[in-house]
């Protein structure tokens, strides 16, 4: 079997390149908050903090709530999660919530595969330093908004 040039050297460039991925340094931001507030108050920061990012509530009850955002500004998440029908999956946050005064909030993250249809498919993203990282962003935010109402 013969091998063009150009194929045996996309290939070559593939895995020198493969080889240059790093792991991530450092712990991983934390997915679970604590807030000294009611949990209706920390509910409405988290959804104020939220909302801006192009969040939209998919589910709230007492104590989970969900929202989701299309994913349009993620290339790799279309390019792995996109399907035939819907080529842009949503990024879901799920928050469930714990106590009342104080709070404590715990946040998964997924991927969702043909959002808002009978075919959806959720692939958990918690361990995604960078998803957990927006996550602690948006919770400092929700911490700051309840710090400034009292």
């Amino acid at each position: 079997m013969k091998y063009s040039y150009t194929a045996v050297a996309t290939f070559l460039i593939c895995v020198i390149l493969s080889a240059c991925q790093t792991a991530p340094k450092g712990p991983l931001p934390p997915n679970d908050f604590t807030f000294n507030a009611p949990r209706a108050k920390t509910k409405e920061a988290i959804v104020a903090a939220f909302l801006p990012r192009n969040y939209q509530i998919v589910r709230d009850s007492d104590l989970q709530l969900v929202m989701d955002r299309p994913a349009n500004d993620n290339f790799g998440a279309q390019l792995l999660f996109g399907s035939q029908f819907n080529g842009v999956p949503n990024a879901r946050v799920m928050l469930t919530f714990l106590g009342d005064n104080p709070t404590s909030v715990n946040a998964r993250l997924f991927i969702v595969t043909n959002p808002g249809s009978g075919f959806e498919q959720q692939t958990d993203i918690t361990n995604n330093a960078d998803g957990r990282a927006s996550i602690a962003k948006a919770m400092a935010i929700a911490q700051t908004t309840l710090a400034a109402s009292k």
